[in-house]
This record gives structure tokens, sequence and C-alpha cells, in this order.
């Protein structure tokens, strides 16, 4: 599963992953009330947008679905594999990985794939990026 346009560690909008995902934005929301779905990322960290959409991190999803095909991966390895496919860069080292993921989401700054960030909810989203698992 590719999302077009985003890296793994990046946030994505609930429109977004069930556009990707092929899926009914209802019954996303209610799995969602239900606690089936990966958690959101805080709503603190984005501004509003019409129909305040939530936002999720893209990692959290892939290692999502992969659980629900009884496969195991984590969100660090799923960032690995998006640097390896979108930069041609192999790493296996969890320190140089994050580092890279900070770099490059940095880089594309506070507005990533459609989600603008608020100026400290950057700032928080890039330390989640250096904690992350």
């Amino acid at each position: 599963m590719t999302f077009l346009g985003v890296f793994a560690w990046s946030p994505v909008s609930s429109a977004t992953v069930t556009t990707t995902l092929g899926v009914d934005p209802g019954a996303w929301n209610v799995w969602r009330n239900r606690r089936l779905t990966p958690a959101p990322l805080s709503r603190t960290w984005f501004r509003r947008a019409s129909g305040s959409p939530l936002v999720y991190q893209v990692s959290d999803v892939l290692v999502w679905l992969a659980t629900k095909r009884g496969e195991h991966i984590d969100p660090l390895t799923t960032w690995r594999l998006s640097l390896a496919r979108d930069f041609g860069t192999e790493t296996s080292d969890p320190v140089e990985i994050r580092r890279l993921a900070v770099l490059y989401a940095r880089a594309v700054g506070p507005v990533i794939g459609g989600v603008r960030f608020t100026t400290a909810g950057f700032q928080a989203y890039l330390a989640s990026l250096l904690s992350s698992s």
C-alpha cells in the first residue's frame, strides 16, 4: 500500500486515508468510534480545516493494515522502506532513520500533503519523529 505524494512519517487527512484504502468514510468513522482504527494525531497540532478532518500518520495506517492481515511491521520499518523507495537511502540504524525523517519533514515544511500544522504543532510533530518507535 502506498500513499502517493507523502512519506511513511507524513500526516494525512482522514479523507486521504479513506480514498487510498477505498473505504467508505462513514464506515471509517464507525470503526474509529469503536476504536478499531489507528489513533489520529493530536488535533491541537493542526489548523482547523473545513469539516475538521482527523489526521493520521501514514506509518500508523500501514501498521494497522499489516496487523489486520496478520503481519507484523513497526512504524520505523515503514519509514526505512519509505527512505529506500523514495530516496534510495538504505539504512537500518534507528537513529539515522529518525534523523532523516525529521530532515525531510522539516524540508517539506508545515504544509504536508494538504495538512496544515500550527507553528507549535509542527514543532511537536518533528519532536515526535525523534521519539517514535
